[in-house]
């Protein structure tokens, strides 16, 4: 079990990293320029699913948690993915943005489609991000983001494919 907790966190650090470049872009025309400024993390929802199967039923099925061991967990798990989100995102209009979050600071640069519909933020440590935007006003935007990271949770030497969808609310 600690195994897969360590798994699961470093899969919670690495998109958590990827989250909070991602809130900090755009430009300065039409929907960018509503992007542009520093924004405060709101909150945020989290989908997590190994192999299909929700975690909570994942860790009941494969790793023999009770029903009550596995909600703990899994409201542990996304406590963890709340408190790293904590924090604020300064968006300029150069395309670049540097932020702070769950105490760690990051800067990089950020694109904006020419729908509005897709925001991708590219770290100065990390992959780039594609987020969704899902609602862009002068004092409000929420992105969705889908990652894939596959591990072996079980120990079983084969590896489980983990998603995570998140949706993010920052203001203004």
């Amino acid at each position: 079990m600690k195994k897969e907790v360590l798994i699961l966190r470093g899969f919670t650090l690495l998109l958590i990293a990827g989250l909070f470049f991602a809130s900090c872009s755009k430009k300065e025309s039409g929907p960018e320029s509503n992007l542009i400024g520093t924004w405060v993390f709101g909150s945020a929802t989290f989908d997590t699913k190994v192999g299909g199967k929700s975690l909570k039923k994942y860790l009941m099925d494969e790793l023999e948690l009770t029903d009550a061991e596995a909600q703990q967990f899994v409201v542990m798990f996304n406590a963890m993915l709340q408190q790293s989100f904590t924090g604020s995102l300064q968006v300029k209009s150069d395309n670049t943005y540097s932020s702070t979050m769950g105490g760690e600071t990051d800067t990089g640069t950020w694109s904006l489609s020419d729908d509005g519909k897709k925001l991708t933020v590219v770290s100065s440590s990390e992959p780039p991000v594609i987020f969704d935007v899902l609602e862009l006003t002068s004092s409000r935007v929420m992105l969705k983001t889908t990652q894939f990271v596959e591990e072996d949770l079980n120990g079983d030497d084969v590896d489980e494919v983990i998603t995570v969808v998140v949706e993010m609310t920052f203001t203004k």
